[in-house]
Formats: C-alpha cells, structure tokens, sequence
C-alpha cells in the first residue's frame, strides 16, 4: 500500500505542475493579442469582406483559448493523452486518437454521459459551468481539425 502511495503522490504532483505551468503558457502567449491570426488571403480583400470572417475566427479563437484552460482546470489532461494540450493521462482513452471520431453533439453527449463501465465521473459536465463546458468542446473539436489537416 505505501508503495501506490509513493507512485500516485509523483504522479499527481506531476500533473499539478503541469496544469500551473500550461495556465502560466497559456496566459503569456495569449496576452492582450486580438486573435493573432492573420485573415486567410487578405492581400485584396476589404475591411467589409473580412470583418465577419474574421469576428468569427476571433471569437472562436477566444472560446478555444478559454477551453484549453478549461482542459487544465478540471484536470482533464491528468486522464487523457492530448498532444495540443501537452498532457499524457493515462487512465482515459487519448483524445488524438478519439476525437477525430466526434462531433460536437456526440462529444457533448459523452462528457454529459460517459456511459457504464467508464472511468470519468458521471457528473463531470456538472462540474463545470454551461459556458465552460462549450468552451471545452470548442477546444476539443479545435484541436480535432488542426490534426486532421
């Protein structure tokens, strides 16, 4: 017994450090920026032909932002592998590989109700805000698109 004891106290002091250290990463590289991205071939096109696009990236940008803490937060990164959040859960399935297999109702579905037999607790979206919560699919479905391109 004290031998789990010694392995779980690393683990999740490691998993701590790792939520501390990607919110201080996340914070610095999103500081004060509106979006950071640039409007896709905006050589000639006009302030009226870009500006809904690009309220719509930003404000998409920002909810994903604001699911990637999320992740951190509610400790998501501790159970499941996520290469775009840095994090090597082992206990969960690897989100890489399970996400492209989602979309945005299945995935809520999921994380509302992960079903018999799963490991994630079964009132883990009740943890959260409604606004977090979307803002964590968001994040999730985000990352799904950037590794699928």
């Amino acid at each position: 017994m004290s031998a789990a004891r010694r392995v779980w106290i690393p683990a999740a002091a490691g998993v701590a450090v790792a939520a501390v250290v990607f919110a201080v990463v996340l914070l610095a590289t999103s500081g004060g920026s509106a979006g950071g991205a640039a409007v896709p071939g905006g050589g000639g096109a006009t302030a009226a032909d870009a500006a809904a696009p690009a309220a719509a990236t930003a404000t998409l940008g920002r909810e994903a932002s604001a699911g990637r803490l999320v992740f951190a937060q509610m400790g998501c990164g501790g159970c499941h592998r996520l290469a775009a959040a840095g994090s090597s859960g082992p206990i969960g399935p690897s989100l890489d590989d399970a996400l492209p297999h989602h979309t945005r109702g299945s995935l809520l579905a999921k994380i509302r109700d992960p079903g018999t037999g799963s490991v994630m607790p079964g009132d883990f979206a009740r943890r959260m805000s409604p606004a977090q919560l979307r803002a964590l699919v968001t994040f999730l479905l985000a990352t799904r698109a950037r590794g699928a391109g």
